[in-house]
């Protein structure tokens, strides 16, 4: 009970500006939770005194102090006093170690997975400059200096992009196809893992409302057991029992945005805005997720089956807009996903997750009409308008879906602030990095 009673009332006092001075009781030989000059006394509510952002932050702080338990913060709503709150913790199982990348996936039983080296930096340690350099004299591929992300450089090109055939799956925004031409980009091979994203938060440090804003949720929302990072002693860190190399989940697109700014050298404070994005565009996106012919699927026109691609084949499971309804319950380290170094959903160029298991964030503001528009069809072109509250796109199904969604023209599009157990990312840069950095 000291323990906690020492960590909720040092937050208090440095949330409330009159709160009292408790440099004395905090250094006294030994700590009494129930000095009357504490703010909060054992027997007190915690809820009177905290908001649910608050109480957020409490559990993680909690977790930094007992790192042996998981601590969700529907705990504090469920025990509001300290001297409840201390029995629950000391009831908690003690919980295992992370995973390591080579733990074996729930999401496809009996389906035998290949992985490949896994080289996002997960650790701590300060950060490099930014710089693509050629990796193992490969052509093409190369390694960014930031995060260790791998990422193949595709040339220039005149990508057919959308789907105007008679695909029974098609929807009236993927058309009409038509011709974009593209200047060279380096795509990420992967989705950024929950390790590399850790690592983001802790060299970053983003205040309470950066936090909110990228990837945590209010605490009444039922997914707050499935946010995949917590406060631990050294920082952030990936939950106990989940494997680091795992994509980002629960990321809104600011929180994409504001890594892919950070991995290349920019100011990521700049995330609420597109105008410098290091996301790829949708175009950018659809090339890279099927090459230069018109495919259905990464892999081609063949029918998607388990061992190509990491979707929910237990079609009793999707509600009325293909999502899987289910999974409320169940822990995050069963979560269907698969690894981002594992060998699926892979595109003509050799990227790893351009179908299946996350959908991924684009730079463009979502407009389900926008290919009719003749800005579809510029150079390079995206969606740039900027109005507050706009949808962004989103691409490549996951883990919640049919292999329909997971077609390379399929499109639709979420609220920038929108985060997802099945939504993540990946960055992408202007061909020209690889000269000028």
């Amino acid at each position: 009970m000291q323990k906690v009673s020492r960590v909720l009332n040092e937050r208090v006092a440095q949330d409330e500006a009159d709160a009292p001075a408790l440099g004395r009781i905090m250094t006294e030989p030994v700590y009494n939770p129930d000095d009357e000059d504490l703010p909060l006394r054992p027997t007190d509510n915690i809820l009177l005194r905290r908001d649910s952002r608050c109480i957020i932050m409490d559990a993680f702080e909690l977790g930094r102090e007992f790192p042996e338990v998981e601590i969700d913060p529907r705990l504090v709503f469920d025990n509001p006093t300290i001297e409840s709150l201390s029995q629950a913790i000391v009831d908690l199982p003690k919980t295992q170690r992370t995973k390591s990348v080579e733990s074996a996936s729930t999401a496809q039983p009996g389906v035998t997975l290949t992985s490949v080296a896994f080289t996002q930096i997960t650790g701590t340690g300060e950060m490099a400059p930014c710089s693509y350099r050629p990796r193992g004299g490969e052509a093409s591929r190369y390694y960014r200096s930031t995060d260790g992300m791998e990422s193949i450089l595709l040339p220039a090109s005149m990508a057919r992009i959308g789907d105007d055939t008679n695909c029974p799956t098609a929807r009236e925004n993927e058309g009409p196809s038509h011709v974009v031409e593209l200047s060279s980009f380096l795509m990420d091979i992967e989705p950024v893992s929950l390790g590399a994203y850790a690592r983001f938060l802790n060299l970053t440090q983003p205040s309470q409302d950066e936090l909110f804003d990228f990837c945590l949720l209010p605490a009444e929302d039922a997914r707050c057991c499935h946010i995949p990072l917590t406060l631990g002693e050294e920082g952030w860190q990936v939950k106990p029992g989940v494997p680091p190399n795992w994509p980002m989940i629960l990321v809104s697109w600011y929180g994409a945005n504001a890594y892919a700014l950070w991995a290349h050298g920019e100011d990521w404070r700049s995330y609420k805005t597109a105008s410098k994005s290091f996301l790829p565009t949708e175009a950018q996106w659809e090339y890279a997720a099927r090459g230069p012919e018109t495919m259905q699927f990464p892999w081609g026109n063949d029918d998607a089956t388990p061992d190509l691609l990491n979707v929910c084949w237990d079609a009793s499971t999707y509600d009325s807009k293909g999502n899987v309804t289910a999974h409320v319950a169940t822990p995050l380290e069963e979560l269907p996903l698969v690894g981002v170094n594992v060998l699926m959903g892979v595109s003509p160029f050799g990227l790893r997750g351009m179908a299946g298991n996350v959908w991924q964030w684009c730079r463009d503001t979502y407009h389900t009409n926008f290919y009719m528009c003749t800005e579809a069809s510029d150079k390079d072109a995206w969606n740039a308008e900027e109005e507050e509250g706009a949808l962004k796109s989103e691409r490549g199904g996951s883990w919640v879906g049919p292999a329909s969604l997971a077609r390379s023209s399929y499109r639709r599009g979420r609220h920038p602030c929108a985060k997802g157990r099945c939504l993540g990312f990946r960055c992408c840069a202007p061909g020209h990095f690889v000269d000028v950095l």
